[in-house]
């Protein structure tokens, strides 16, 4: 008897474990019928470029460097484009991109198909697009037409903030869009040798290339950063290096370089969510002009590295820029006409 009752007991509790695996399997299994369907990754991925200007006697488009790229697939909900780190979301599956590198150069941007789930399937694509550049009639008009200076007077002529790379992802192609770190107030360098260097520029059309003049002023000297100094410009020169790093009053004599006016695109990731575009909380992407000099061409402190000038807005007699350092800070300063 004590058998029997052993055994019923046991087919009993047997009975109850399937009962309820076989609940709690069928429970799920409608839910994921209602709640997913079947998870299809997208298939047959095509993508396109449609290159500005392109035809039998310009293969390579029109030199504006305007490619218009179209991805479809099958069972995608949107769609994603990927070029150099930077990544678009495009519902439609249609973007448009401005290459700026001149000249006949290659790039390849990758497609990606977002479908259900958040599964993906990508195709890449790489196109080779010329890129020839005028720079705009204003600028040149504007640099040629006479002497430039720093903004002693306005606040922000000189300054610093994060470079390529600097506060986590933040920073991008060309450091911070405005000087954070540090801004000088008005006639804040005064005892530097800052405020009387002048500025010169002229330009030659047919060859796409100016000629920049320095001048020290009276006092025949600079203010930069002491490093750079010291690598580019002949040593400490008998000056000595303030608790910032500076020389304030470093002897150059002046001098003449080349320079080169280029297109480009800063950008700056205000929001952090990884992709650069303009949103309504605030612009992630400043297209305009770079001055690029050569040799140790430089306007403002002199901080070396790549003596290319970004320019964020310009007028007539106004020029706000920055360049990256050889500290891999973003520099930054104002000129304005003498």
């Amino acid at each position: 008897m004590k058998k029997l009752d052993i055994i019923f007991k046991t087919l009993m509790s047997l009975t109850i474990v399937i009962f309820i695996t076989s609940c709690e399997i069928d429970s799920f299994a409608e839910s994921d019928e209602h709640s997913f369907g079947d998870i299809v990754a997208p298939s047959n991925v095509q993508v396109t470029a449609d290159i500005k200007g392109q035809d039998a006697d310009n293969p390579n488009g029109d030199g504006s460097g305007v490619v218009d790229f179209t991805v479809t697939a099958e069972n995608a909900i949107s769609y994603k484009f990927v070029y150099n780190g930077m990544e678009q979301l495009q519902a439609d599956g249609t973007t448009t991109m401005n290459f700026t590198s001149l000249g006949v150069n290659k790039y390849t941007v990758v497609a990606i198909a977002v479908g259900v789930g958040g599964t993906t399937s990508s195709q890449a694509i790489s196109v080779e697009v010329l890129v020839s550049y005028t720079p705009p009639a204003e600028l040149i008009d504007a640099l040629t037409s006479g002497t430039w200076k720093l903004s002693k007077d306005e606040g922000g002529h000189l300054g610093v903030a994060a470079g390529i790379g600097g506060d986590a992802a933040g920073a991008s192609n060309f450091g911070a869009p405005i000087p954070w770190w540090w801004s000088a107030g008005p006639l804040d360098k005064a005892h530097t040798g800052a405020y009387d260097d002048r500025y010169n520029f002229t330009w030659d059309s047919s060859s796409g290339k100016g000629s920049y003049s320095f001048d020290s002023g009276d006092d025949g000297t600079i203010l930069g950063k002491a490093g750079a100094m010291r690598d580019d410009l002949g040593g400490d020169k008998g000056q000595t290096e303030t608790g910032d790093g500076d020389y304030e009053n470093y002897p150059l004599d002046d001098y003449s370089v080349e320079f080169t006016i280029l297109p480009f695109t800063a950008t700056w990731d205000w929001n952090q969510d990884g992709k650069y575009e303009d949103t309504a909380s605030g612009q992630e992407l400043y297209p305009g002009e770079k001055i690029v000099f050569s040799g140790t061409g430089f306007v403002g402190m002199y901080v070396g590295g790549n003596h290319e000038y970004f320019i964020w807005e310009r007028s007539a007699n106004r020029i706000r820029y920055t360049c990256i350092g050889a500290d891999g800070n973003s520099w930054h300063g104002i000129l304005t006409k003498d």
